[in-house]
């Protein structure tokens, strides 16, 4: 193996480095025994011939801790791999070591009272069953140990029987398990016995400090092990801002390389994307997405999945529901399903305007300096500012998809909507709903010249405007859904088309900023966005009783309620006078036959006398 430096570990790190080291050594010389559905099991009955002469099961932190303590990041998740017992077997080992009179003797359980009793010590434990026709091969247990969260799994290699896909786990080495992981910088095991970093592949720490993303097997076989590992190449190179081995972007481009033809590297990398598409479960697939866009770049995220030819596998809705989309606009459809109105690689641009305007950067940064200061805030650095970035980038994301649709109960609905809830399996309320409400609102708030905003009989432009901030789409505080990021992403749409086929058109570009700008600086001096979720001052009840209306019109009448609060309230008047003076221009406005139209509301007179 090659060299490697040696770690820096916490308290923390370092009493649990411990224990795991006395668990293993106090098994190797009690062979003691713990109950297992009910029956008694001897650890020596359970465990595997090690290969160890001394330890008859040894125990490595694996994966990401390894890497991180060697990039000197904090990490709190550990995952530990065992030689010769299950994750599960070994962690209940565990439990029964810190309740034994052997562990109450030790210095470190001195240390350890301080802070934690022997139950406290270590959480319930739970087990994780293997999927393996979902690519998750292996049963984990988890448990928290003082307070760090520890996955506990055996190390494995996997053999493939027949004809069969679907690989038979079974023990292995600590270098079969490494080359069954998915980059060489996620593959370095910590040895608590030896108090090493161990580096089977031989370039995981290598590859480290180049900044390489790379495969410990050659990159069709470790996908094909995992297909999920695909995203998590993309996740870490963007996490990392690493780069992506040419092998690694050979194969999923369909290059051909090596003795590959033109033809099999095709063939192979549409296999992959198939086998990421239907073999991965939903719920791990939407996980890696996250974390892509709620991370350090999501920009880079997005860049490499489509260079990479995986936006479709990605941000399209999965089968069987891709087959029901359609083009609105009567703009058609290709034999590949429906035509995007924005490519990726237009998407990428606007996702570069995004990426610009959250930083103050790149090439058009004197375009964005054109935005007010207190705009940018409101999404840069307000309390707030991470939901709704991400949520902005997963806006951006689908911006390929602004015009396709798919039928539901007779209903037009966003394929957006689509891809969040079964593509990615995203919450309702943390990712669906927001970003449907950001996709509705972009339409919503399109070129807001306050030319568009005319007054009209029983409105002006100021409560006109305040009417539409009242929208849901445009404001709901509860979804994280405020008027900066809406009014953010449709500049972005409206940029949209003037980025479609090369760099941003600047004199359009400033038009459009100029006119968000203005719009945003209107609501700010008029004070418009306490309206949005203001309570209004008359109830229905109050409105019906005063109109002598029905009840069903009262969602037609209560805008005007909101209008007057917005174009007549000030500081000097009670709430009672206010209310007042409401009454009397409603009742003057439903005599002139304004509101709602004399011959509607004699309409509903006659079916209701029927």
């Amino acid at each position: 193996m090659t060299a490697t430096p040696s770690l820096s570990l916490t308290q923390h790190e370092q009493w649990l480095c411990t224990l795991l080291d006395d668990t293993c050594r106090w098994m190797t010389a009690t062979n003691p025994s713990i109950d297992v559905d009910g029956t008694a099991h001897r650890f020596r009955d359970m465990a595997r011939p090690s290969s160890s002469p001394t330890l008859a099961c040894e125990a490595r932190v694996a994966g990401g801790w390894v890497r991180d303590k060697l990039l000197g990041l904090p990490s709190h998740d550990l995952d530990i791999s065992l030689s010769t017992l299950t994750g599960h077997h070994f962690a209940l080992f565990l439990r029964e070591y810190l309740q034994s009179d052997a562990f109450g003797t030790t210095s470190l359980a001195q240390a350890m009272d301080k802070q934690w009793s022997r139950e406290e010590s270590i959480s319930h434990i739970g087990k994780i069953a293997a999927n393996p026709e979902q690519s998750k091969n292996l049963e984990t247990a988890t448990a928290r140990v003082l307070g760090l969260d520890l996955d506990f799994v055996n190390l494995r290699k996997e053999e493939y029987e027949g004809t069969s896909r679907i690989p038979v786990m079974s023990f292995g080495t600590p270098f079969e398990d490494a080359m069954r992981r998915d980059i060489t910088v996620n593959a370095m095991f910590y040895n608590v016995h030896t108090h090493r970093v161990e580096d089977w592949t031989e370039h995981g720490w290598e590859d480290l400090q180049a900044g390489l993303v790379r495969t410990p097997l050659e990159p069709v076989s470790t996908f094909r092990d995992d297909p999920l590992r695909i995203l998590r190449c993309v996740r870490f190179a963007s996490r990392f801002h690493y780069r992506i081995h040419e092998d690694i972007r050979a194969t999923l481009r369909g290059q051909a390389h090596g003795a590959q033809s033109s033809e099999e590297a095709q063939a192979t990398a549409q296999e992959l994307r198939d086998a990421l598409t239907c073999k991965v479960s939903r719920e791990r697939f939407g996980i890696e997405v996250d974390k892509m866009l709620s991370g350090r770049d999501p920009l880079h995220a997005l860049e490499l999945l489509t260079e990479l030819e995986l936006y479709r596998a990605v941000f399209l809705p999965p089968p069987p529901h891709d087959e029901t989309l359609y083009l609105s606009h009567d703009q058609g459809t290709s034999n590949e399903g429906p035509l995007p109105a924005l490519s990726p690689q237009a998407m990428l641009r606007v996702a570069a305007c995004l990426h610009g305007i959250l930083h103050q950067c790149g090439p058009y940064a004197d375009l964005w300096r054109r935005m007010p200061r207190d705009w940018v805030d409101a999404f840069t650095t307000s309390e707030h500012a991470a939901p709704m970035q991400r949520l902005l980038w997963y806006a951006v994301a689908l911006l390929p998809l602004q015009h396709i649709y798919y039928r539901e109960k007779k209903k037009a609905v966003w394929a957006g909507v689509l891809t969040i809830a079964s593509g990615l399996k995203l919450g309702n309320r943390t990712t669906k709903d927001p970003v449907l409400h950001l996709h509705t609102a972009a339409q919503l708030l399109s070129r807001p010249s306050l030319d568009r905003f005319q007054p009209a009989p029983m409105t002006t432009r100021r409560s006109t405007i305040g009417l539409l901030l009242r929208h849901a789409s445009i404001t709901n505080p509860t979804l994280y859904v405020e008027l900066s990021m809406t009014l953010l992403f449709a500049m972005l749409s409206d940029l949209a088309p003037y980025c479609h086929d090369g760099p941003l058109d600047i004199v359009q570009a400033e038009r459009i900023v100029d006119e968000f700008a203005t719009f945003w600086t209107y609501v700010a001096d008029e004070e418009l966005a306490q309206f949005a979720s203001a309570k209004p001052l008359l109830d229905g009840r109050q409105v019906a009783d005063v109109l002598g209306c029905e009840k069903h019109l009262i969602s037609r009448i209560q805008p005007y309620v909101f209008a007057w609060q917005m174009d007549h309230m000030d500081h000097h008047a009670s709430h009672a006078e206010h209310q007042a003076a409401c009454i009397a221009d409603l009742k003057h406005a439903w005599d002139q036959g304004y509101m709602v139209p004399e011959e509607e509301r004699q309409r509903f007179d006659k079916r209701q006398k029927k």
